[in-house]
């Protein structure tokens, strides 16, 4: 209260000392005021503490002359002697400040300290740790040490490239620990810790780099022995203006003055357009998988468009699931709605290089964008202006040096549109450029035909086992076949990786920094092994790798995909998934017959006609799973019809031999048995999860017991479904069940005691 500061205020002083002193005392509470939200990030200027101290020490030791007196002084006794000792730590400039700062965004932080940040620390608001390397440095005496845990991202992102450019230029970093992401038990968070000296000078600091050393353990052991040995791999010496020439200002302690300077170069920004992307604002409503939507309704000119999302790390092409609602109504919800955006409408559908925005340790890789498809947040995407070197700087951005460059950009794991414009780009000779844009283009095409051997693919054909089957009609050399074509696939796009690695790294003269090489577990298409056991050491930690039972699996969900008239193995690609089922089969004259229509690469049709099918769908959209053979048309027999028709009668027992044991047949099983089995129990399992829980499928369960199941297929499911499933396939199978129990009783009571009878028929 006023009375209480006009009481505070010694009665004694002359009128200047006590309008000094009541201000002191007033900067005093209202610096206080709301003091528990700003924390330590507090800003408070010294002021006369000794004369309000002697002032407390009066009043603690004087009398009071009446009630009022009393209690002011009570109110003053305990609430000022804490703010005078506060506001000397807070006022006073230190020699060492030492802290692990509070790590919190904007949206963690509350509207009042929002206010203060902006109003105190607008250039590093993006975070509160960022907050206090600022503040502690006002904390810190001219020539005064500092030390910091904190997350590395400051080191790199564009959101604190002004506090990099602040300390680079105005203080002198002393050293820097960065840790690997997993460098803390239990907590995957991106870490360093380093020291700063309050004053800039031209010193060299020094730098550990972590990010090799997986796990907790090793990062004592490996800074302890780089703090003993200066000339190890990962301890750098640097001084930090060097950072000012990299776009950005990132702290690339470890990059070598050869690479940093390449920088001098045009960039990619020069060349290339980048703006926006789609944002729908409700992705539950407007992307759907590929396989979800009606297939007339997909393309360019209809309802739903291709849509690149990101996806995992993938080279040259691929990593197209995705399909976003592009009708004009949608379009009008992106443009008005207050968190969707849409892309310019010059940059639709141009021929691009797109990749993921997340990322997974070192790697990065780009793809083609086809000019069919659409972009979003997570699948960032530029168009080079000359679209004739789009394959040339999509060459050099799957290569070892733009990688290296990249990461040193932004080694985070987002890879953001800013940090592939920074790249830098060298001009080259034409020869060069042609060569290279060969090279990626037979890249492409390998990645674009491994993608399409799965039949989650819109590109997806036929399955491979039936392209690479021969006269031996056996499923097993067919197998081998498709083995010895991956293998020869991923060599070939290994050698031509490893060779634009080498023609790039010339251009850029980096022959003595890096070599071409490219590990196996890098090489994004599949290669197969028979089992677990025998994938080798060094494709460990691929996602590209599988074995024999996944082929055979896939095998038979293309099987089950042509029972349903999805698909046919007398005419390629998806051939049903929506619209008037008469339109892709038909019945003349007692032979059925499938539409067959072929495109050529730029989706025009140069083939549509009828042809006879070998295998015919199952017309009543139902597939009964059980334990036995009660439907002539069960799955397991419809399987077993397939296997005759693809591969011939004549090899038929030794292909279902094959495929049982692939998928792990009991000793007491018979090869059908086993097939049976793998139908009950995890058909259905694999088929939710390689349609990434959004399953074309569905199945009727009866429960735990296994007692009936039934598939049908989504794109045909129709108002008689439920129905034709409960009275065809249900009251049926209820029926052979009671027959059973009925046989069963009969023999039961001819053989066994009305105690064993009850028994048995439990």
């Amino acid at each position: 209260p006023k009375e209480a500061i006009d009481y505070l205020v010694n009665p004694e002083e002359t009128e200047i000392e006590k309008r000094i002193h009541r201000e002191d005392v007033e900067y005093l509470i209202n610096a206080f005021y709301d003091a528990k939200e700003y924390g330590s990030i507090l800003e408070v200027k010294p002021i006369d503490f000794d004369a309000i101290e002697r002032r407390l020490e009066e009043i603690r030791n004087g009398g009071t002359q009446d009630l009022y007196e009393y209690q002011y002084r009570n109110i003053i006794l305990e609430k000022i002697p804490a703010l005078v000792k506060q506001a000397r730590i807070m006022s006073q400039k230190y020699d060492v400040v030492c802290t692990n700062p509070p790590y919190m965004g904007n949206k963690g932080i509350n509207d009042k300290l929002k206010e203060y940040i902006v109003d105190n620390f607008e250039s590093v608001k993006a975070d509160l740790f960022a907050v206090f390397i600022v503040r502690c440095l006002k904390y810190a005496k001219i020539q005064g040490n500092l030390g910091f845990m904190t997350p590395f991202v400051w080191m790199f992102i564009p959101t604190y490239s002004k506090l990099r450019e602040f300390i680079i230029s105005q203080k002198t970093i002393t050293s820097l620990v960065q840790l690997e992401y997993s460098g803390f038990d239990g907590a995957t968070v991106p870490i360093c810790t380093f020291t700063l000296k309050n004053v800039n000078i031209p010193l060299k600091g020094e730098y550990i780099r972590l990010s090799d050393f997986k796990g907790v353990e090793n990062q004592p052991i490996k800074t302890l022995e780089a703090i003993k040995d200066p000339n190890i791999s990962y301890r750098f010496s640097v001084n930090a203006e060097k950072f000012l020439y990299v776009p950005g200002n990132p702290i690339v302690y470890w990059l070598p003055d050869l690479m940093i300077k390449l920088y001098n170069n045009k960039k990619i920004k020069d060349i290339a357009i980048s703006d926006g992307q789609t944002k729908t604002g409700d992705n539950d409503r407007f992307l759907r998988l590929i396989w979800e939507v009606d297939a007339n309704r997909i393309g360019k000119d209809r309802k739903w468009v291709f849509h690149a999302k990101g996806g995992p790390f993938r080279r040259w092409s691929g990593n197209i699931d995705t399909l976003i609602d592009w009708s004009a109504e949608a379009r009008e919800h992106y443009r008005k709605d207050r968190v969707a955006r849409i892309a310019p409408e010059y940059i639709w559908f141009r021929k691009g290089i797109t990749w993921g925005l997340i990322t997974s340790g070192e790697n990065f890789g780009v793809r083609l964008l086809e000019e069919d498809c659409t972009f979003n947040l997570a699948g960032p995407s530029i168009f080079i202006r000359d679209v004739n070197d789009t394959y040339y700087i999509l060459g050099f951005m799957n290569t070892i040096v733009a990688q290296k460059l990249i990461r040193a950009l932004n080694p985070t794991l987002n890879t953001n549109i800013g940090d592939v414009l920074n790249l830098p780009v060298k001009d080259v000779p034409s020869n060069y450029k042609d060569t290279i844009t060969s090279i990626v283009n037979e890249c492409i095409s390998i990645s674009k035909i491994d993608w399409n051997n799965f039949e989650t693919s819109w590109g997806f054909r036929k399955h491979p086992l039936l392209k690479h089957k021969n006269s031996s009609n056996t499923i097993e050399q067919a197998f081998k076949n498709f083995d010895e074509f991956l293998n020869t696939q991923f060599l070939k796009l290994k050698a031509n990786e490893e060779e634009i690695n080498k023609l790039f790294i010339e251009i850029y003269g980096l022959q003595d920094e890096l070599t071409p090489d490219v590990e196996d577990k890098d090489v994004t298409v599949h290669r197969i092994y028979n089992t677990k056991d025998d994938i080798p050491e060094s494709m460990k930690g691929s996602n590209y790798v599988l074995t024999r039972e996944d082929v055979i699996k896939s095998f038979i969900s293309y099987a089950v995909g042509c029972m349903f008239g999805r698909y046919s193995i007398d005419s390629e690609g998806l051939i049903y998934a929506g619209g008037d089922f008469k339109e892709k089969w038909k019945c003349e004259n007692g032979q059925w017959k499938v539409r067959k229509i072929v495109k050529d690469d730029d989706g025009k049709v140069i083939e549509d006609t009828w042809v006879d099918a070998t295998f015919v769908p199952d017309m009543d959209n139902v597939l009964p799973i059980t334990d036995d053979e009660y439907f002539e048309d069960d799955i397991v027999s419809r399987f077993i019809e397939f296997l005759k028709v693809t591969f011939g009668e004549d090899t038929l027992e030794e292909n279902l031999d094959y495929i049982a044991d692939t998928l792990g047949r009991k000793s007491s099983e018979t090869a059908r048995q086993a097939i049976r089995r793998y139908f009950l129990k995890d058909f259905y399992k694999d088929h939710v999860q390689v349609y990434q829980k959004r399953p074309i499928y569905w199945l009727f369960d009866s429960g735990k017991q296994d007692g009936f199941k039934a598939l049908i297929y989504m794109h045909r499911y129709d108002e008689f479904t439920v129905a034709r499933v409960r009275t065809d396939y249900l009251h049926k199978l209820q029926k052979s069940y009671e027959a059973e129990i009925k046989r069963l009783d009969i023999i039961i009571d001819s053989n066994v005691s009305q105690r064993e009878k009850t028994n048995a028929r439990k």
